[in-house]
């Protein structure tokens, strides 16, 4: 188990440092707010030992931070707290973190709170297992606090089309890749073209949710289908990814040839359509994702229906977004980092895929992870990278 302690006091982090290694625990360190949050993304730590007066920033105010960040909020942090400051900042311990222990802990007592709170997060169903996003129970309560504040939102729904053929045919481990980069390229996205404030979920196996405002979501869902169409292909092998297809038995044991996995995205707004309730945004999102399934490639569609004499109009034709001609981003047109080690025979394929997952959950740059973990010298990333037309860039 990875632990990431935070602290300045340099007497008290080697007492801790010592205690947590005794206790077997694998160990970062972090002496500052600044640090404790670049080290999160870097360690991707099982649970976070913070000290309240941490230097630069509350340590509250940094355990506030990591709670509301929908990539890091399943982390479970322990606060380290004098006694004296337990009643000036209840409020903010009960809303901001997991657990609090007094300083100087007790040894036993330090390694049962870690145990259970590792234990609570792990057996809590807010998060996915998988992907480590907010999961089913987490989104309800995300759009029950909107509904009751009455705010104006854009959800959108993620189905990825033919997966299922895909994990049949190339095994559920492989399925599995798919769906953490899946998730890696929505939370990218809305990071990067989204809010502060928005969300992303996992409803489970290959279906997603995020939430923004109406002026984000065309854009969001854009970018989605451009980075999805670039990057999921190699998943495939060579071959099947050059024919466009693979060949699977149907249940009469009939050969179909089933195009390559593509992504529908459902959304739905309550500035042009009225929505009351989790059932009623379910239900509309449910009907626009059977309809887009009923069409090929990837696409998005936007509810603009509106009410007139009870009934609802019809559903218009998808917004599709294809990329055709010259793509909006230099970057779109590139072949990922890790196709090109691998067709240059830099690296195995098994050795790839355990570092993007690792590359996907740390956030890290592939080229930093791929190195640090041994699998290719600095040299052989340049190469790639200038062929990329990135230099520098590790």
């Amino acid at each position: 188990m990875k632990i990431l302690l935070a602290e300045k006091e340099e007497a008290l982090l080697e007492i801790l440092h010592m205690l947590l290694k005794s206790f077997r625990y694998e160990v970062a360190i972090a002496r500052s707010a600044e640090e404790t949050l670049s080290a999160i993304k870097e360690v991707s730590p099982d649970l976070i030992l913070i000290d309240k007066n941490l230097s630069h920033k509350d340590g509250l105010d940094v355990s506030k931070v990591i709670k509301e960040d929908f990539l890091t909020a399943y982390i479970p942090v322990i606060v380290l707290i004098d006694r004296k400051q337990i009643r000036k900042d209840l409020l903010e311990i009960e809303q901001g973190i997991d657990d609090y222990i007094v300083k100087p802990p007790d040894p036993i007592d330090l390694q049962v709170r870690i145990e259970m709170a590792v234990r609570r997060a792990t057996h809590q169903f807010f998060a996915n297992a998988l992907t480590r996003l907010p999961g089913n129970r987490a989104i309800e309560i995300v759009l029950k606090k909107i509904f009751q504040a009455n705010q104006e939102f854009s959800f959108g729904y993620v189905d990825i089309d033919r997966f299922k053929y895909f994990n049949d045919y190339y095994g559920y481990l492989k399925g599995d890749v798919v769906i953490i980069q899946t998730s890696q390229i929505i939370s990218r996205t809305i990071k990067t073209y989204g809010n502060p404030a928005d969300f992303v979920g996992h409803v489970g196996g290959d279906d997603f949710v995020f939430i923004t405002t109406p002026d984000k979501e065309e854009a969001i869902a854009g970018e989605i289908i451009r980075e999805f169409d670039r990057l999921i292909p190699y998943h495939y092998s060579k071959d099947d990814r050059q024919k466009g297809f693979i060949e699977v038995r149907d249940r009469q044991n009939k050969l179909s040839k089933v195009p390559l996995m593509s992504i529908s995205i459902a959304l739905i707004d309550n500035s042009s359509t009225k929505v009351n309730s989790l059932v009623e945004l379910s239900e509309i999102a449910s009907e626009i994702k059977n309809h887009l399934k009923s069409i090929c490639g990837s696409k998005f569609l936007k509810d603009r229906r509106v009410e007139n004499r009870g009934e609802k109009t019809r559903l218009k034709e998808p917004d599709k977004i294809i990329p055709k001609g010259k793509p909006r981003k230099k970057s779109d047109a590139k072949i990922p980092l890790g196709q090109l080690l691998l067709e240059s025979n830099l690296i195995k394929k098994e050795s790839l895929e355990e570092a993007l997952v690792k590359h996907w959950r740390t956030g890290q740059n592939l080229g930093q992870t791929l190195i640090k973990m041994g699998l290719v010298k600095e040299e052989d990333v340049m190469n790639m990278l200038k062929l990329q037309g990135v230099v520098g860039n590790v």
